[in-house]
């Protein structure tokens, strides 16, 4: 029986977006909360991980629960789940009864502070799984939404409540138990000037504690930011300003700053009192914009020194600004080592997310308090610019290269530099932006190889190019990649460490290649026409070429540009996929059907040309169109400047704050840094490329949509082959022009090509396979090519040589279509062996794979969302496997990869990227991504610092926060685990209403069967008190759902009633104008 199976690797879905973000500093561990209720854990040394969440609904908050193996979020509808970190597991939730806004927790515990919409603060200990009965009430008047709530950062019992109607308000929960006057030690108020004040209100968005927590900075909707002194009593505050005026405080300057405002700082979001994690300097970081929601400034304000000694307003000065290429939705802090003091104590980054379809992006703050940008982890750094368009990587790294990969893939201290990993699967990717990237997976993680990169939009203006890349194939055992275009042009490039390199012969200035490029973009027929004389058929034309022959063109689209041949996604570039030109949906494989059928006007099926070729014909043919289009080859040669343009490296100035740069040389440790070097372009005419397929040897093969096949030897600078499979061969009148020429009829694509070694000898040979099913052989570049397989009138999709017993060294040839897979001996036109789908399933990628295990054969993926595992030579079923459900709305709409060891990667539309293996090994486990371990028990968290307790005020000694909390919060409470739920660590769900309980030796004489009765009455005992306490629970329950319902009852009310006495006044200034007393 097969053991294949298919492990999940990997999803990425950018078009979810990135609602919540939260940092754990002893673990490394960044967590991101995305719309579709997803979460997932991106850690230093491993893969990231994903919680099964079960949830649909937007993630709008998320915390870590320092010192304990536990994530808390909230989503959209306001229920607060628990996860175990350890196990990825989810413990338990609690339905907040008010809608939450904001979320904070003590230090040092387990217990977390929800503020919500109606003004109450709710307590629940995400660790033993309490809700506390004990909640603050709305502490302002009116009733208003919480905008912020903060543990202070030294004292247990202070909390920071910021309501968005103004009110601010420090309560002392030690104090909680003698009266709720008594425990609101400190309430704040700041009165806007009528110069700042706007129609529809000022109002508090946000607030903190000072690193010391004498202080409280509070930002508005009006622009203004306020320091208060936590001194206790209702205060003004002791600093007022905004972003440009650094004192509001006076009449004067309040009019200044209502004149000078600018709309970007017309309204602050955000606002966080931080300590640098590598000076130890204060700063405030606050968010700006013209709106609440298109927040996309993010300001660095100093305050002097370590512990914020601010006294007055010249204490505060604004040291940078960052603007974000989109609106802000929020930040969150990353901090370098302590948790202790609300996240904001020794940060070095901002995790932000950004945009209308909502992206993370890490933002360094440098020792002087500018912003820049920073690394991301793989998965996030794709989502930046969704992947449009994937293509093939032909062959294994090379030592040098897998070495200068795997460091510039893991710059980021992911992944340590001296590990052994080696990189399981590489890639190259065409983004939204036109930037070709390099990706690859290392021990698991999608990563991006830094410095691999090339601006194609750049590379397109310097030389006067004017397509869009269609096709690209990479070589890894070479480095080299070649890239086709729908213009006809194709660039030749180099993966090295030296971005100076000389590679090729002969150099053209980029000044004259855009000369050329007037003339190459001209060069569509422009000969004189004259009607045709072969018949009236429309649009048909015939033009005089070079050599005076005529060549009837046909002005429809060739057959691979027919619609629904490609998919075109949202730029103008046309997709194609691993090995294949074609689409693989129903209606591509109708299209290419028909068009192999057809037959012209008269009566002659569009076949390719005979088999039977004049080889001395075809070899002074070749002689001329080589010694004419070996010219054409051009080297690229660009000035430093040029290549930093290109690689999009930009050197790092002091004005310059926008981005970090890596340096155009190696790396300080000595490691190889890669470079993607354009070197050569090839261009000819203006016919479309189809497909380009690099080789080992600097051989590059070019297909064009006539059917022409051009061989570049990129060593050398010249042309070795140059045919069209459509078109006998011309030995006296040959020429660039008589190949490319659309001919009468209906041409035979191109569709699949690939190198391979043939023989004993190991000959570079080339197979082509056309949309007619023939496989032709190029083993010789000076003899015609010839017929070695065919397949029934079904286009070509997948090509290869594979070896079946290395001790008999016979090579089969592999020859796919969309209906089947036939097998071939090089040189017997009968197959060896056929497989064919059921009627109704069509083979949408292929490729032969070599797994771990052994296990040697073709992986298909089939329309009906299998993977199909044929084995060698037989072309039998081994495993028919079974894609993921989440797979199959993607495959219609997608590129699909399968490498050589069984590495499947899709992408689908929008960047939506799913990874997946196949194996044969019976333990891994079936879903590799959410089995990551990601808790590490090893870390451990600094000490804490002395802190005053809640029994502070009573003892006056510090205490322990957990307890003094404990004992405080949990003395009546919920028990949330009574549903069913498990405490983080917990690894068996167990029955809380029934505990375990320990069989002790009786002591008496009483029977067994009386201590059978015993036990029997007292789980019946048990069973009572259960019943009773959820009772007890469910009528806690209502009395607070109609306390809450009151209460916005009452807040309604009294909105009523500020309407009627609105409206009074106004008519009492009716009839006193009326009987002209005003």
């Amino acid at each position: 029986m097969s053991t294949l199976r298919i492990i999940e690797d990997l999803q990425v879905d950018p078009v979810a977006n990135a609602t919540a973000t939260a940092f754990d500093p002893i673990q490394q561990a960044l967590a991101v909360g995305y719309s579709n209720g997803t979460i997932r854990l991106f850690t230093q040394h491993t893969a990231s991980t994903r919680l099964r969440t079960n949830g649909t609904s937007a993630i709008t908050h998320i915390r870590f629960i320092t010192g304990y193996a536990a994530l808390v979020c909230i989503d959209h509808v306001g229920l607060l789940r628990v996860f175990d970190l350890e196990t990825l597991e989810f413990c338990f939730d609690y339905q907040v009864p008010i809608a939450p806004t904001c979320i904070s927790s003590f230090a040092g515990t387990s217990w977390v502070l929800v503020g919500t919409e109606g003004g109450r603060v709710y307590f629940v200990d995400c660790v033993n799984g309490y809700k506390s009965d004990y909640s603050i009430g709305c502490l302002a008047k009116p009733v208003a939404p919480v905008a912020a709530v903060a543990t202070h950062p030294l004292e247990t019992e202070k909390i920071l409540i910021a309501y968005a109607n103004g009110a601010v308000v420090v309560c002392d929960l030690g104090k909680a138990s003698v009266s709720e006057r008594a425990m609101t030690v400190g309430k704040y108020s700041y009165e806007s000037p009528l110069e700042l004040a706007s129609s529809s209100g000022v109002w508090i968005l946000d607030a903190g504690w000072s690193p010391a927590g004498d202080k409280i900075a509070v930002s508005y909707s009006n622009g203004v930011i306020a320091v208060f002194a936590s001194n206790g009593g209702t205060l003004n505050p002791m600093i007022a300003r905004t972003i440009q005026c650094p004192d509001i405080q006076t009449p004067e300057n309040i009019q200044q700053a209502a004149t000078n405002m600018a709309p970007k700082l017309s309204c602050l979001g955000t606002i966080r009192w931080c300590t640098h994690g590598e000076t130890d300097r204060s700063f405030l970081v606050v968010t700006s914009g013209s709106t609440t929601k298109l927040q996309n400034y993010i300001h660095i304000l100093s305050t002097n020194g370590k512990n914020a000694d601010v006294k007055c307003s010249q204490d505060i000065v604004l040291e940078s600004s960052f603007e974000l290429p989109a609106s802000l939705l929020s930040i969150s802090t990353v901090t370098s080592s302590s948790p202790w003091r609300n996240g904001n104590d020794g940060v070095v980054e901002l995790a932000a997310l950004v945009g209308q379809r909502t992206l993370v992006r890490k933002l360094h703050i440098l020792p002087d308090l500018r912003i820049c940008s920073s690394s991301l982890p793989g998965e996030l750094e794709w989502c930046i610019v969704p992947v449009a368009q994937q293509f093939a990587v032909e062959g294994t790294l090379s030592t040098v290269l897998n070495k200068a990969l795997l460091c510039s893939a893991t710059a980021d201290s992911a992944v340590p530099a001296s590990s052994n990993k080696a990189v399981l699967q590489l890639y190259c990717c065409v983004d939204d932006a036109n930037t070709l990237s390099l990706w690859c997976t290392v021990d698991q993680r999608l990563c991006r190889c830094d410095g691999v990169s090339l601006n194609l939009d750049t590379l397109f203006r310097m030389v006067g190019a004017e397509g869009q890349i269609t096709s690209i194939h990479f070589c890894a055992l070479s480095g080299l990649l070649a890239m086709g275009t729908d213009s006809g042009e194709t660039f030749l490039c180099l993966l090295t460490t030296d971005p100076w390199e000389s590679l090729a012969q002969q150099y053209t200035s980029t000044n004259q290649l855009r000369k050329l490029a007037l003339q190459y973009y001209n060069m569509r027929p422009q000969q004189p026409q004259r009607p045709s004389t072969q018949g009236n058929r429309p649009h048909s034309t015939q033009v005089d070429s070079p050599s005076q022959q005529h060549l009837g063109l046909q002005r429809h689209r060739s057959a691979s540009l027919h619609d629904g041949g490609f998919i075109k996604r949202k730029s103008k570039r046309l997709s194609s996929s691993f090995g294949m030109l074609f689409r693989r949906g129903s209606s591509a494989s109708g299209h290419i059907r028909e068009n192999s059928k057809r037959q012209d006007d008269a009566g002659n099926a569009a076949l390719p040309r005979d088999t039977d070729i004049d080889s001395m014909a075809w070899k002074q043919q070749l002689d001329k169109l080589t010694l004419e289009m070996t010219p054409m080859v051009y080297g690229l040669q660009f000035d430093p400047q040029q290549q930093q343009l290109l690689s999009g490296h930009t050197q790092l100035k002091d004005a310059d704050t926008s981005c970090l740069s890596m340096d155009m040389s190696k790396q300080k440790d000595g490691s190889l840094q890669l470079f993607v070097l354009p070197f050569m372009l090839a261009r000819f005419v203006c016919c479309s490329v189809v497909k380009v397929v690099a080789g080992e040897h600097g051989l590059v093969a070019i297909a064009y949509s006539n059917g022409t096949l051009v061989v570049v030897d990129a060593i050398n600078q010249k042309v070795v082959l140059a045919d069209n499979i459509n078109m006998p061969p011309k030995a006296d009148s040959a020429s660039v022009s008589d190949i490319f020429g659309t001919i009468d009829g209906i041409p035979v694509a191109i569709t699949a090509m690939a190198f391979a070694f043939v023989g004993s000898s190991q000959q570079m040979s080339l197979l082509v396979g056309t949309s007619c099913g023939h496989v032709y052989q190029y083993s010789d570049f000076t003899k015609p090519p010839r017929l070695v397989g065919t397949a029934p009138a079904s286009p070509i999709i997948y090509l290869t040589l594979e070896t079946v017993d290395e001790l008999d060294k016979n090579q089969l040839l592999v020859v796919g279509t969309m209906e089947s897979v036939t097998l071939y001996h090089l040189y017997s036109p009968e197959p060896v062996a056929t497989f064919q789908p059921s009627s109704d399933v069509q083979l949408l990628s292929m490729r032969a794979v070599h797994l771990k295990s052994g296990w040697h054969g073709i992986a298909a993926i089939a329309g009906n969302n299998q993977l199909v595992m044929l084995c060698l030579p037989g072309l039998t079923v081994d495993s028919s496997l079974k894609l993921p459900s989440n797979v199959e709305r993607l495959l219609h709409a997608s590129d699909a990869c399968i490498n050589d060891s069984g590495q499947i990667q899709i992408l689908g539309s929008g960047g939506r990227l799913m990874k997946l293996h196949v194996t044969g090994a019976a333990t891994e486990p079936a879903d590799s991504s959410m089995q990551h371990r990601c808790y590490d028990d090893s870390l451990k968290p600094p000490p804490q610092p002395v802190r005053k307790g809640i029994t502070s005020w009573l003892l006056g000694k510090a205490t322990d926060p957990a307890a003094d909390i404990d004992a405080f919060l949990g003395s009546h409470h919920r028990d949330l685990l009574a549903r069913g739920g498990t405490r983080p660590g917990t690894r068996l769900h167990t029955n809380v209403l029934q505990p375990e309980t320990e069989e002790l030796p009786s002591l008496s004489k009483r029977s067994r069967q009386d201590s059978k009765l015993g036990e029997i009455d007292k789980s019946l005992d048990m069973g009572e008190i259960a019943e009773t306490k959820q009772l007890l629970e469910r009528r806690g329950q209502q009395l607070e759902d109609v306390s809450q319902a009151m209460d916005q009852l009452s807040l309604q009310s009294e909105g009523f009633l500020k309407k009627i006495r609105a409206y009074n006044a106004e008519q009492e200034k009716k009839s006193k104008r009326r009987f002209g007393l005003f």
